[in-house]
């Protein structure tokens, strides 16, 4: 039942990600799916009883600044895809709690991550049967975006989340793979030609800093319980 969770909040997670592309811009996309950053430590609170440390709550606070900088503030009005990659940020927020207490409970990261993508496969597959003209010529056309997507950003990606949660926190998970939304920027800007505005690289910066701030900290790793 805990893999099972876990593979739902993955699955419903990506897809609601995937969908935030088709109105908004993969810039936009990407820091506001960052701002799990800051739910993480809420969700994990409420959940398992994990008190946010300061040093903690300090990074997730400038994450959400950066993001703030990036879509323009308070003043900016959301589109139905921002809106769209604010709701998967609380699905992955949800989902990173529960992964974390089911790899520090039970291990096997290998398991654990075949049983996710696996259990995407299932509840996507159809879904794009009946709603998004799936067919072999256009998963044809679509291979090499296909292959970089399945094999990079999910495959390795995700699998090797599932592997450090063993040893850290939801809460300091968060904060480092915010550093994703930057990475995003740069992409979108070398093969989109999309640009950050200086507010926006302001943004970027203030993330990156909250990155760095969590790892110049000492006592965030917890042991596994269970060893492979």
């Amino acid at each position: 039942m805990s893999l099972a969770k876990v593979s739902a909040l993955f699955s419903i997670s990506i897809i609601v990600q995937q969908v935030s592309y088709l109105e908004t811009s993969v810039t936009n996309a990407s820091f506001l799916v960052s701002t799990a950053t800051v739910m993480t430590p809420l969700a994990a609170w409420l959940l398992i009883g994990e008190r946010p440390t300061a040093v903690g709550g300090l990074a997730a606070a400038m994450t959400l600044a950066g993001v703030l900088l990036l879509s323009g503030g308070l003043i900016t009005s959301f589109s139905q895809g921002d809106l769209a990659a604010t709701l998967s940020a609380a699905c992955y927020a949800l989902w990173m709690v529960e992964l974390g207490r089911h790899m520090q409970t039970h291990g096997a990261p290998v398991a654990a991550a075949a049983a996710q993508f696996l259990g995407a496969a299932v509840i996507t597959l159809p879904l794009g049967a009946l709603l998004g003209n799936l067919s072999l010529a256009a998963i044809s056309d679509a291979a090499p975006e296909l292959a970089v997507l399945g094999i990079f950003s999910t495959g390795a990606a995700f699998g090797m989340q599932t592997i450090a949660q063993r040893f850290t926190s939801a809460s300091y998970a968060a904060v480092i793979v915010s550093a994703e939304s930057v990475f995003g920027a740069v992409g979108a800007a070398i093969f989109l030609g999309e640009r950050l505005s200086p507010t926006g690289a302001a943004g970027a910066a203030v993330i990156f800093g909250s990155i760095t701030l969590l790892s110049l900290t000492t006592d965030k790793i917890s042991k596994p319980a269970v060893a492979d």
